[in-house]
Formats: structure tokens, sequence, C-alpha cells
């Protein structure tokens, strides 16, 4: 059977654990292809823009924020010449599922300094 999605590659749970109360089960991350229809309906072309990237991103992100909507969940800040954004679901629960990016969006400088005053930064790269 075909795979419904695309390894992006691996986190360091290190850096990522302080978003869940639960201890992240895994290091590999994925995009499903449902998850890129998504964001190509929502935000044309993005995806397509930063794809390549999208391992680096998560990676070495220069911020990761936690979402104070959605549990388990992180915004992953990379600054390029727009800073970008990945929100990346982590998994705490189940061992056949993966961490998965559930959207990519660029903000600009004065979104991203908002973020950082009204929401918990979990890593800020030195």
């Amino acid at each position: 059977m075909e795979e419904e999605y695309i390894r992006i590659g691996k986190l360091d749970i290190s850096r990522y654990n302080k978003l869940c109360e639960k201890t992240i089960i895994t290091d590999e991350v994925i995009i499903t292809y449902k998850q890129i229809e998504h964001i190509n309906e929502e935000r044309l072309g993005i995806y397509e823009k930063y794809k390549n990237q999208l391992e680096e991103i998560i990676k070495n992100p220069d911020y990761i924020i936690a979402d104070p909507k959605h549990d388990e969940t992180g915004l992953v800040i990379k600054e390029y010449e727009e800073d970008i954004v990945v929100v990346l679901k982590l998994n705490t629960t189940n061992k056949d599922k993966k961490n998965s990016i559930i959207i990519i969006w660029e903000i600009k400088e004065k979104r991203l300094q908002r973020y950082l005053l009204t929401h918990k930064t979990i890593y800020k790269k030195e």
C-alpha cells in the first residue's frame, strides 16, 4: 500500500519536549497529502515555496512557541526573508503515529514579536 504521507525528517525531542505534558514518543515528522492539499487551498504556492526547507526548519528552528489553542502543538518558526511558521502537531500517545505538519504560513516581523510577547516560548536559537 502506498503511504499517505511524505517523510520530512527527524526532530530533536529535547528541543520540543516542553510543548507537551506527556513524553513525545517518536522523532519522525511527516506531512500528509491531505494536509498538503489543505495548505495549497489556504495559501496557494506556500508548500511548493518551502517544501525543500521543511526538514531544516524542523531540525533547526529559530523559535518554538506553544500553540495556546491546541495541546501538543507548536509554532515552529524559521526566519528567512519572510518569517515562516510551520505548525507541528506532536505525537505523545500512539506509537504507530508520527509528528505531523499541520499548516505552513508566512508572518511579518511585527507578528513574530507579538507571538513572542503573548505566547510561551519553548525554544529560542542562541
